[in-house]
């Protein structure tokens, strides 16, 4: 999925063309007519992805009017599963390694039937020595930056969340990490989606696979780098070191063992809750917020902070 970011789209471009990708559709989303700067930065895009250099059946969906990040992910997905059965789904600034294809390519064979699995991660946030000779392993988290799934998963994508209410009732997600912190967090996000407050795939994503109750594979080493936290990007305009943007990939080592049993690595989901997505951070703040003594005091601290702002 291409836009606006030329930089980015020549190095995802380049490693697709390292590893030999034989086959390829590119989704192109489009500017607004008023944005001039980024109707030329995307006219620099379409010339790199346009015709592709080497030996590859590439297949384009290029947009005839501009639509927003939300509905362009979801029709190039559609798109893509309508003609595939299976696939690795790559945006125009997650950077995959060589060794991501081939993890991708033995798992999703060896897991084409398996409908507990959702998807396979590229990103794992960590490169961790491999001790046990496997080289990956299950978490209830199914992360997009870089991956590969299955049209069988895709067909569970519930974008309008009907059991939402009734699983916040029922607080059926502390099945998955039994932590008023995680539920706390994760039930502000899904509020939002099913509000349609701000619309985000990921999110409808990660909720369709825990309402189904999948998991999904993660490499023990980083096999995807997001290079995308530049001016340019929809979501991440600003580095953010607690999102280990600058977590370099390794090579993983293929090899013939994998996990004896199918079920998450809790240490590694709570270690993702807490270090990537700030669960305690934000149930800290938000108890904060809702305090009565803080509350009475918001107004004068604004008062304050606006004079502080007229003297400076």
């Amino acid at each position: 999925m291409v836009y606006k970011k030329p930089e980015t789209t020549k190095k995802v471009i380049e490693a697709l063309k390292k590893a030999g990708v034989k086959k390829l559709y590119i989704s192109i989303n489009i500017p607004l007519k008023k944005n001039k700067e980024e109707i030329i930065k995307n006219n620099e895009v379409i010339k790199i992805v346009k015709p592709i250099s080497w030996n590859c059946n590439a297949k384009y969906k290029k947009r005839k009017k501009y639509v927003d990040a939300y509905t362009s992910y979801n029709e190039a997905i559609k798109w893509f599963f309508k003609n595939e059965k299976e696939g690795i789904i790559l945006e125009d600034d997650t950077l995959p390694n060589k060794s991501f294809f081939i993890f991708c390519t033995k798992l999703l064979k060896k897991y084409r039937h398996n409908k507990k699995i959702s998807q396979i991660c590229g990103s794992s946030f960590l490169n961790q020595r491999i001790t046990n000779k496997t080289n990956y392993f299950f978490s209830n988290y199914n992360l997009c930056w870089g991956y590969a799934t299955w049209r069988r998963s895709i067909k569970d994508y519930d974008e309008q969340m009907k059991e939402w209410p009734i699983i916040k009732k029922k607080n059926i997600f502390l099945n998955i990490i039994n932590d008023e912190k995680f539920l706390s967090y994760w039930t502000d996000i899904f509020d939002i989606q099913y509000k349609k407050k701000f619309r985000a795939w990921d999110y409808r994503w990660l909720y369709s696979n825990w309402v189904k109750k999948k998991i999904s594979i993660v490499p023990k080493k980083h096999l995807v780098q997001n290079i995308g936290f530049v001016k340019e990007a929809t979501h991440t305009k600003i580095k953010y070191k607690d999102w280990f943007n600058d977590l370099k990939t390794e090579e993983i080592e293929s090899n013939k063992k994998h996990p004896e049993f199918i079920k998450p690595e809790i240490n590694y989901d709570k270690w993702l809750s807490n270090k990537v997505f700030k669960v305690n951070k934000f149930y800290i703040k938000n108890n904060i917020k809702n305090n009565k003594i803080y509350k009475s005091l918001k107004p004068f601290h604004n008062i304050l902070k606006s004079i502080y702002k007229n003297f400076t």
